[in-house]
């Protein structure tokens, strides 16, 4: 199991990196699924600063076609944000304490024909370097990430993280990261509770994955 990983001033590796990882440490196309791999670790060598990825851009999808559920995993719808690249909805308990927000995205222009596994780990790595330049915004913050890890999830390759996140004048938030396809988009679930543990936010963000998923075959 990957070590704990506090980030207080972090860098990426390159995506090139990312991608020869993938290439090396992905199975032949006959096989079904993938087995379970550490993501690349965060550097900290300042050497890397003008290597770091730039976010691809993703171009515009239709993404009307997927139903979106009133709940998921227990929490209520609480709002949606959409725009050309992507929906965004927001799920909250009744208490305000625990929320989770599945994103809807297209993939980046050229990125169709890539390998499923090393775009699910390439958009995953894209969605790591914005957490962390969050943390590094404030001497004061910190991401603590827990675990992190691609494998096969119900058929699709899934990047899964556990984290901590600590901001100045606020409780520790435990936090998970859930990123896979569905339907040829990348479906992001976020889940962050200063209440459950980040094992627990993981399990639960698999299951608003499936409840999702549910949604999708009932309108077909």
């Amino acid at each position: 199991m990957m070590p704990t990983l506090i980030v207080k001033v972090a860098r990426f590796l390159p995506l090139s990196a990312l991608f020869a990882l993938m290439a090396c440490q992905s199975p032949p196309s006959s096989e079904p699924s993938i087995d379970a791999q550490k993501l690349p670790r965060l550097s900290t060598d300042s050497s890397q600063t003008g290597s770091l990825p730039v976010a691809p851009t993703t171009k515009a999808v239709d993404l009307s076609h997927f139903r979106i559920p009133q709940t998921l995993a227990g929490l209520k719808l609480d709002g949606e944000i959409s725009s050309q690249r992507g929906r965004t909805l927001h799920y909250r308990s009744e208490d305000k304490k625990e929320q989770l927000s599945l994103t809807l995205s297209g993939l980046p222009a050229g990125w169709d024909s890539m390998p499923a596994e090393r775009a699910v780990a390439s958009y995953y790595s894209e969605v790591r370097q914005r957490r962390v330049n969050q943390a590094l915004q404030d001497s004061a913050n910190a991401l603590t990430i827990v675990s992190e890890t691609l494998l096969d999830l119900e058929g699709q390759p899934s990047a899964q993280a556990q984290m901590r996140w600590v901001e100045k004048g606020r409780p520790i938030q435990n936090q998970s990261l859930l990123v896979t396809l569905v339907d040829g988009a990348f479906v992001r679930i976020n889940n962050a509770s200063y209440q459950q543990n980040p094992r627990w936010l993981l399990q639960h963000g698999k299951r608003a994955l499936a409840e999702f998923k549910a949604a999708q075959d009932k309108s077909e």
